[in-house]
């Protein structure tokens, strides 16, 4: 009991054998116990130091113990010292793994603040590309310059997802066309969680405010992080909807819909109105309900969502 505060084996044994008695003097703790006459001397003064037990007069003289409220304080007091080396030791602990985390992300994270530097970041890393280039675009596109004419190498496999909110602003398709590369397919989605470009699976650059307000991103390199971002692209790539850009685009595709019947009913599907169409193709808002209505009668259908319906079974996108 004793030996957790600190007391000798000899002490703790004597002091137990007192609280069981009035009072004892050496050679009946000696008795008592089985110690030697030395150890119970040099016990019985401990005890006493730690006010455990007292001396009574008389002779021979008598030993008695003190009250185990006393040891009790004791230990209440040992315990507050244990909490304040508890509550110094959390502090100590908070630190060190901060700086763990600093030391281990070090060579994952890396910030990239201010205009100028974003779009440094993202010509580095569209020009080292060399097999992969995914893209997640919400408006304003502002890392990149469309003077700027800066486009992957051809070996590069290109995957663009772009919010429908894009097609109404002029310009902003061609540069993403030419920011994803000629070997690219595009992709509409009506809401993107999160801006992301990510290079070969090996990095990915993400901006730290939606809207960029401030011009902060962070670009994240191999590891669980980068793994869940591109878990991410492909959950989005798989809901959006397909859009072309160009002839090109469509040239290995069945010849039912020519192209530009394609970029319209790619527009339809991505839930964009006849005036946000009207407004993106440059032509009438009547022009474009007569091109629907052509489009359900070559589907042989009387509602748009017919047309949607067979534009998928007839793999006309």
């Amino acid at each position: 009991m004793l030996a957790e505060l600190g007391a000798s084996k000899e002490e703790d044994l004597l002091y137990g054998h007192l609280v069981t008695v009035v009072s004892a003097n050496v050679a009946e703790l000696v008795a008592a116990t089985g110690l030697a006459e030395a150890d119970v001397r040099t016990g019985l003064a401990g005890l006493v130091e730690r006010r455990l037990a007292h001396r009574m007069t008389g002779e021979p003289t008598r030993y008695a113990a003190a009250s185990p409220s006393v040891v009790e304080s004791m230990i209440a007091g040992r315990i507050a010292e244990l909490r304040l080396a508890q509550s110094a030791l959390d502090h100590v602990a908070a630190q060190y793994r901060a700086n763990s985390l600093a030391t281990a992300g070090a060579g994952v994270f890396e910030i990239v603040q201010g205009a100028d530097a974003l779009r440094e970041c993202v010509v580095g890393m569209i020009s080292s590309a060399r097999a992969e280039l995914l893209n997640m675009i919400k408006p304003p596109v502002i890392s990149v310059r469309p003077a700027e004419h800066l486009r992957p190498s051809d070996s590069v496999r290109g995957r663009v997802v772009f919010e429908t909110e894009a097609m109404d602003v002029p310009g902003d398709l061609p540069l993403i066309h030419e920011l994803a590369g000629p070997n690219a397919e595009a992709r509409l989605h009506a809401e993107l969680p999160i801006k992301l470009m990510a290079v070969d699976r090996s990095m990915a650059l993400v901006p730290l405010a939606q809207r960029d307000t401030t011009p902060v991103g962070v670009l994240v390199r191999e590891g669980a992080l980068l793994d869940a971002l591109l878990s991410l692209f492909e959950h989005v790539w798989a809901t959006a909807v397909p859009v072309h850009f160009d002839e090109e685009s469509g040239s290995h595709r069945p010849p039912v819909l020519d192209a530009e019947d394609r970029r319209l009913l790619s527009m339809l599907l991505a839930g964009l109105t006849d005036e946000a169409i009207a407004a993106r193709r440059g032509i009438s808002v009547r022009t474009v309900q007569r091109k629907v209505r052509t489009l359900m009668a070559a589907a042989h259908v009387r509602t748009r969502m017919q047309l949607a319906w067979t534009a998928a079974k007839q793999n006309w996108m």
